[in-house]
């Protein structure tokens, strides 16, 4: 019932009153017409009903002979009143139009995450690829565009989306890889972190440290260069060789006693939007209609208008939240601060790190619950870096 009172809304209907006290033969000569009535009410002696627009029409003299019509109501009527005011039919089709292709194209595109120079190449290629400023949202093809710049660029990420009518590339340059070292190259082991000396086990190259000593952060562990064994010549070795040292970790966390969480009330509303080309425009309902919410989005597509254009439906729900305080236990507290401080441990070593000693305090006051630790590892604290040879100054570059 609803889709025939929104059809008729759209092609017109006319409201009939009738005072006569047989309206009953009235409405059975109408029906005999084939003429459809719908929304009869009684009033006072008589009644009020409606028919189509288009049997009015069809039936024009035999309406008028026996009742007049109340109001002429629809949206085709309405349009049909202002068919002949051709400045101003041809000013509203001008602005349709304008505001289509204002929202069905794309004016203008930002490259995030890379530098100018690097930008203008992404756009050159752009328009190698036949995608000019202004170009249709159709046009772009996400996925297709993030695998011609990537197969195009030494970029480790690409993404792309539109916004509105900007189309935006964001990118992530490849950050430069550490240099390898090759085993037959000249090189030495440099300490990666401040250390006591547990162990030195050289296997080429001249230790220059042993157990005991501290050790600070690019300070060398093994040198690369040793003295020639037939001569009193030097000369430069690949260094080889594990260096344990002695690392200690200081830790500093604190967990609150009472803890404020969201928890559902079981409520919801609901929001409507009608979305196009990305834009949302509001139909129904209210934003934000509770203090603490989860808002969860849907979006429904309508049958056929969303194949040949990118309408939608956009269906924002608000599910009501309340705030609670909990009151978390001393030893759910604890356990969660050590594994946080494990987790954070395993990430500042390596795998074959081992501990020797745990130093874990534990404390409190009236809000929060607090651990101070330090840990003693013992861990591979070296790193080979090149070496390169020194270039003796020859008489003539001195003089130069």
């Amino acid at each position: 019932m609803f889709i025939f009172k929104l059809m008729y809304l759209i092609r017109g209907y006319v409201v009939i009153r009738s005072d006569d006290k047989n309206s009953e033969k009235l409405l059975n000569i109408l029906r005999r017409r084939n003429i459809t009535v719908w929304d009869v009410e009684k009033k006072g002696k008589g009644i009020k009903f409606k028919i189509s627009y288009e049997d009015y029409i069809k039936n024009f003299e035999l309406i008028n002979e026996i009742v007049k019509p109340v109001s002429k109501k629809g949206f085709l009527l309405k349009l049909n009143k202002v068919k002949f005011r051709k400045g101003f039919s041809i000013g509203v089709l001008i602005l349709i139009i304008s505001l289509y292709l204002l929202t069905s194209m794309i004016w203008d595109v930002e490259i995030v995450g890379t530098n100018q120079s690097n930008t203008n190449k992404v756009l050159a290629l752009l328009e190698e690829n036949q995608i000019k400023i202004p170009v249709s949202i159709s046009r772009i093809k996400a996925k297709q565009l993030e695998t011609l710049i990537y197969n195009n660029f030494e970029y480790k990420f690409v993404e792309v989306f539109v916004e509105g009518s900007k189309l935006i590339i964001f990118v992530r340059e490849k950050e430069a890889e550490p240099t390898e070292v090759k085993s037959n190259e000249p090189s030495s082991i440099i300490s990666v972190k401040n250390a006591i000396i547990n162990k030195v086990i050289a296997k080429s190259g001249q230790p220059v440290v042993k157990e005991g000593d501290v050790v600070y952060e690019g300070q060398t562990l093994i040198m690369g260069i040793v003295k020639n064994k037939n001569s009193d010549e030097f000369m430069m070795v690949p260094s080889d060789g594990i260096i344990y040292g002695k690392t200690y970790y200081n830790f500093e966390m604190k967990e609150e006693k009472i803890r404020s969480v969201n928890v559902s009330t079981n409520k919801s509303k609901s929001v409507y939007y009608l979305k196009i080309n990305e834009k949302s425009i509001k139909i129904i309902g209210d934003k934000d209609p509770y203090e603490y919410y989860d808002y969860r989005e849907s979006v429904i597509k309508v049958p056929i208008l969303s194949n040949i254009t990118d309408i939608s439906i956009l269906i924002g729900a608000y599910y009501e939240e309340e705030i609670k305080e909990i009151e978390i236990d001393k030893s759910t507290a604890q356990n969660k601060m050590k594994v946080a401080m494990y987790d954070e441990l395993l990430e500042r070593c390596d795998d074959d790190s081992r501990i020797l000693k745990s130093n874990i305090n534990f404390s409190e006051d009236d809000e929060f619950y607090y651990l101070i630790a330090q840990i003693e590892v013992i861990e591979d604290i070296g790193e080979k870096i090149r070496i390169f040879p020194i270039e003796e100054q020859t008489e003539e570059n001195m003089e130069g």
